[in-house]
């Protein structure tokens, strides 16, 4: 009898010249830093614990990220230098109070426009 194997999952983000790029299971989406139109950050309890989530919208594109993406740290410290309108305390903020999903639009084009 074949014994099942789990497909490993691919959850990445991987910084570029210009950009980043997010690989979630083999299916790359490409943003340039300059073309981000909206951040909208939530978090997503699992049983025993809560991610961090953050949905990235750009003109065609949209893909979801979480802390417990590879890269995500890297990720972050960039996009705080690259967007500085953006709170650094977002995080902290979406544990409270935990496993409660409040989806939170922290960087908008359209609105937060110098």
């Amino acid at each position: 009898m074949k014994k099942w194997k789990k497909k490993e999952r691919i959850d990445k983000i991987e910084l570029s010249e210009n950009g980043f790029r997010v690989n979630l299971d083999g299916e790359i989406t490409q943003f340039e830093w300059t073309k981000i139109k909206k951040l909208t950050g939530f978090l997503f309890g699992k049983i025993t614990y809560d991610d961090v989530c953050l949905i990235i919208e750009s003109e065609n594109k949209k893909s979801v990220i979480s802390e417990s993406s590879i890269g995500w740290r890297f990720f972050m410290t960039e996009l705080y230098k690259r967007i500085p309108q953006l709170d650094e305390e977002w995080e902290k903020v979406m544990y409270k109070p935990p496993f409660e999903r409040k989806e939170t639009v922290l960087y908008d084009r359209n609105i937060n426009v110098e």
